[in-house]
Protein backbone atom coordinates (compact mmCIF):
# COMPACT_ATOMS: atom_id res chain seq x y z
CA UNK A 1 0.00 0.00 0.00
CA UNK A 2 1.43 3.52 -1.08
CA UNK A 3 0.10 6.72 0.52
CA UNK A 4 -1.75 9.06 -1.55
CA UNK A 5 -2.09 12.67 -0.68
CA UNK A 6 -3.18 15.42 -2.63
CA UNK A 7 -2.34 13.41 -6.19
CA UNK A 8 0.86 12.93 -4.71
CA UNK A 9 2.19 8.94 -3.98
CA UNK A 10 4.76 8.65 -1.09
CA UNK A 11 6.11 5.45 0.53
CA UNK A 12 4.97 6.12 4.21
CA UNK A 13 3.68 3.31 6.14
CA UNK A 14 0.00 2.76 7.29
CA UNK A 15 -0.29 4.23 10.70
CA UNK A 16 -0.92 2.04 13.62
CA UNK A 17 -4.32 3.16 14.80
CA UNK A 18 -5.62 1.96 11.50
CA UNK A 19 -6.93 -1.43 10.68
CA UNK A 20 -3.83 -3.56 9.31
CA UNK A 21 -5.59 -7.19 9.26
CA UNK A 22 -5.42 -7.11 5.50
CA UNK A 23 -9.08 -8.09 4.84
CA UNK A 24 -10.69 -6.81 1.56
CA UNK A 25 -12.86 -4.35 3.71
CA UNK A 26 -9.88 -3.40 5.90
CA UNK A 27 -7.81 -2.12 2.59
CA UNK A 28 -11.60 -0.80 1.01
CA UNK A 29 -11.21 1.51 4.25
CA UNK A 30 -7.99 2.90 3.11
CA UNK A 31 -8.82 4.34 0.07
CA UNK A 32 -10.91 6.79 1.71
CA UNK A 33 -9.94 8.17 4.94
CA UNK A 34 -12.95 11.22 5.70
CA UNK A 35 -14.08 9.03 8.24
CA UNK A 36 -11.50 9.15 10.37
CA UNK A 37 -10.77 11.65 13.43
CA UNK A 38 -9.38 14.95 12.67
CA UNK A 39 -6.46 14.95 14.94
CA UNK A 40 -5.11 12.31 13.08
CA UNK A 41 -4.18 14.63 10.30
CA UNK A 42 -5.18 11.62 7.89
CA UNK A 43 -8.87 12.48 6.82
CA UNK A 44 -7.27 14.12 3.48
CA UNK A 45 -5.15 10.74 2.90
CA UNK A 46 -5.27 7.52 1.30
CA UNK A 47 -3.18 4.29 1.41
CA UNK A 48 -3.80 2.70 -2.05
CA UNK A 49 -2.63 -0.55 -3.16
CA UNK A 50 0.34 -1.02 -5.79
CA UNK A 51 1.11 -2.57 -8.90
CA UNK A 52 4.59 -3.30 -10.21
CA UNK A 53 4.80 -2.65 -13.86
CA UNK A 54 8.41 -2.74 -14.10
CA UNK A 55 8.60 -5.30 -16.72
CA UNK A 56 11.30 -7.64 -16.44
CA UNK A 57 15.12 -7.48 -14.85
CA UNK A 58 17.58 -7.31 -18.17
CA UNK A 59 20.56 -9.09 -18.45
CA UNK A 60 23.37 -7.56 -15.77
CA UNK A 61 20.94 -4.98 -14.78
CA UNK A 62 19.60 -3.84 -11.16
CA UNK A 63 16.56 -2.31 -9.64
CA UNK A 64 17.11 1.36 -9.29
CA UNK A 65 15.15 4.46 -8.39
CA UNK A 66 10.85 4.12 -8.36
CA UNK A 67 8.62 6.17 -9.97
CA UNK A 68 4.91 6.04 -8.41
CA UNK A 69 2.06 7.10 -10.72
CA UNK A 70 -1.62 7.30 -10.26
CA UNK A 71 -4.10 5.70 -11.44
CA UNK A 72 -6.95 7.55 -10.29
CA UNK A 73 -9.60 5.90 -12.18
CA UNK A 74 -8.52 2.03 -10.56
CA UNK A 75 -7.28 3.91 -7.70
CA UNK A 76 -4.23 2.08 -7.75
CA UNK A 77 -0.26 3.39 -7.58
CA UNK A 78 1.65 2.19 -10.66
CA UNK A 79 5.00 1.13 -9.46
CA UNK A 80 8.20 1.36 -12.11
CA UNK A 81 11.48 0.60 -11.07
CA UNK A 82 14.41 1.86 -13.56
CA UNK A 83 17.13 -0.55 -14.36
CA UNK A 84 20.41 0.50 -13.85
CA UNK A 85 23.85 -1.44 -14.86
CA UNK A 86 25.56 -3.67 -12.68
CA UNK A 87 29.01 -2.68 -11.48
CA UNK A 88 31.79 -4.78 -12.59
CA UNK A 89 32.02 -5.88 -8.93
CA UNK A 90 28.38 -6.41 -8.28
CA UNK A 91 28.44 -8.85 -11.38
CA UNK A 92 31.21 -10.68 -9.88
CA UNK A 93 29.33 -10.93 -6.58
CA UNK A 94 26.50 -12.19 -8.04
CA UNK A 95 28.48 -14.89 -10.41
CA UNK A 96 29.48 -16.23 -7.63
CA UNK A 97 26.90 -16.82 -5.86
CA UNK A 98 25.20 -18.13 -8.67
CA UNK A 99 28.37 -20.73 -8.91
CA UNK A 100 28.28 -21.50 -5.47
CA UNK A 101 24.38 -21.78 -5.90
CA UNK A 102 24.56 -24.23 -9.10
CA UNK A 103 28.09 -26.00 -7.21
CA UNK A 104 25.35 -27.18 -4.21
CA UNK A 105 22.33 -28.25 -6.28
CA UNK A 106 24.80 -30.22 -8.62
CA UNK A 107 26.48 -32.03 -5.81
CA UNK A 108 22.74 -33.27 -4.23
CA UNK A 109 22.43 -34.42 -7.54
CA UNK A 110 25.38 -36.33 -8.22
CA UNK A 111 24.97 -37.74 -4.72
CA UNK A 112 21.91 -38.86 -5.26
CA UNK A 113 22.70 -40.95 -8.32
CA UNK A 114 25.90 -42.40 -6.92
CA UNK A 115 24.19 -44.02 -4.19
CA UNK A 116 21.13 -44.48 -6.31
CA UNK A 117 22.28 -48.44 -6.40
CA UNK A 118 23.39 -50.03 -9.86
CA UNK A 119 22.80 -53.66 -11.78
CA UNK A 120 25.58 -55.70 -12.39
CA UNK A 121 26.34 -58.64 -13.53
CA UNK A 122 22.42 -59.10 -13.76
CA UNK A 123 23.01 -58.06 -9.66
CA UNK A 124 21.44 -55.42 -7.91
CA UNK A 125 23.72 -53.36 -6.22
CA UNK A 126 23.64 -51.22 -3.23
CA UNK A 127 26.31 -47.96 -3.82
CA UNK A 128 25.61 -46.64 -0.60
CA UNK A 129 28.78 -45.18 0.89
CA UNK A 130 28.27 -48.06 3.70
CA UNK A 131 28.19 -50.47 0.51
CA UNK A 132 31.57 -49.05 -1.19
CA UNK A 133 33.60 -49.35 1.63
CA UNK A 134 31.90 -53.20 2.39
CA UNK A 135 32.39 -54.06 -1.28
CA UNK A 136 35.89 -52.42 -1.60
CA UNK A 137 36.70 -54.70 1.96
CA UNK A 138 35.81 -57.40 -0.19
CA UNK A 139 37.83 -56.60 -3.25
CA UNK A 140 40.46 -56.53 -1.19
CA UNK A 141 40.05 -59.86 0.37
CA UNK A 142 39.68 -61.41 -2.94
CA UNK A 143 42.62 -59.90 -4.62
CA UNK A 144 45.11 -61.91 -1.91
CA UNK A 145 43.10 -64.91 -1.27
CA UNK A 146 42.85 -66.83 -4.84
CA UNK A 147 39.73 -69.18 -3.31
CA UNK A 148 38.02 -66.00 -2.19
CA UNK A 149 34.18 -66.77 -1.49
CA UNK A 150 31.65 -64.65 0.18
CA UNK A 151 27.68 -64.46 0.14
CA UNK A 152 26.92 -60.87 -0.72
CA UNK A 153 23.57 -59.35 -0.04
CA UNK A 154 22.14 -57.68 -3.07
CA UNK A 155 19.47 -55.88 -3.06
CA UNK A 156 16.96 -58.51 -3.64
CA UNK A 157 18.80 -61.22 -1.50
CA UNK A 158 21.99 -63.07 -0.75
CA UNK A 159 23.88 -64.39 -3.67
CA UNK A 160 27.13 -66.49 -3.96
CA UNK A 161 30.28 -64.79 -5.24
CA UNK A 162 33.58 -66.17 -6.23
CA UNK A 163 36.67 -63.88 -5.54
CA UNK A 164 36.67 -62.89 -9.80
CA UNK A 165 33.05 -62.12 -9.38
CA UNK A 166 33.23 -59.43 -6.23
CA UNK A 167 36.53 -58.23 -8.24
CA UNK A 168 34.81 -57.63 -11.23
CA UNK A 169 32.00 -56.03 -9.27
CA UNK A 170 33.72 -53.93 -7.54
CA UNK A 171 35.73 -52.71 -10.36
CA UNK A 172 32.35 -52.20 -12.34
CA UNK A 173 31.09 -50.13 -8.97
CA UNK A 174 33.99 -48.12 -8.79
CA UNK A 175 33.97 -46.80 -12.34
CA UNK A 176 30.45 -46.23 -12.42
CA UNK A 177 30.65 -44.01 -8.95
CA UNK A 178 33.70 -42.30 -10.99
CA UNK A 179 31.32 -41.37 -13.95
CA UNK A 180 29.17 -39.85 -11.47
CA UNK A 181 31.44 -37.43 -10.13
CA UNK A 182 32.84 -37.15 -13.53
CA UNK A 183 28.88 -35.91 -14.68
CA UNK A 184 29.64 -33.82 -11.77
CA UNK A 185 32.75 -32.23 -12.94
CA UNK A 186 31.18 -31.73 -16.39
CA UNK A 187 28.45 -29.78 -15.37
CA UNK A 188 30.32 -27.97 -13.06
CA UNK A 189 32.05 -26.56 -16.26
CA UNK A 190 29.11 -25.40 -17.75
CA UNK A 191 28.36 -23.22 -14.68
CA UNK A 192 31.88 -21.85 -15.13
CA UNK A 193 30.90 -21.55 -18.94
CA UNK A 194 27.90 -19.87 -18.06
CA UNK A 195 25.57 -22.43 -20.48
CA UNK A 196 23.95 -24.63 -17.48
CA UNK A 197 20.36 -25.05 -17.74
CA UNK A 198 18.19 -27.27 -15.54
CA UNK A 199 17.57 -29.90 -17.94
CA UNK A 200 21.48 -30.10 -18.18
CA UNK A 201 21.17 -31.35 -14.14
CA UNK A 202 18.82 -34.63 -15.07
CA UNK A 203 21.06 -35.35 -17.93
CA UNK A 204 24.32 -37.67 -18.30
CA UNK A 205 24.08 -39.38 -15.17
CA UNK A 206 25.70 -43.10 -15.39
CA UNK A 207 22.80 -46.00 -15.02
Amino acid sequence: MVKVENGIATREPIPNFLDQSGTPEARASLLDLSWTDPQFGVQNAAWWPEEDVSGELGANKKWGAEVLTLDVERRVVLVTRKQVAMTAAEKAARDALIAVEWAGRIAARRFQAETGGVTVQGIPVNTERDSQALLTGAAFAASIDPDYRIKWKAETGFVDLTGEQVLGIASQVRAFVQACFNREAELLGAVAAGSITAEMLEEGWPA
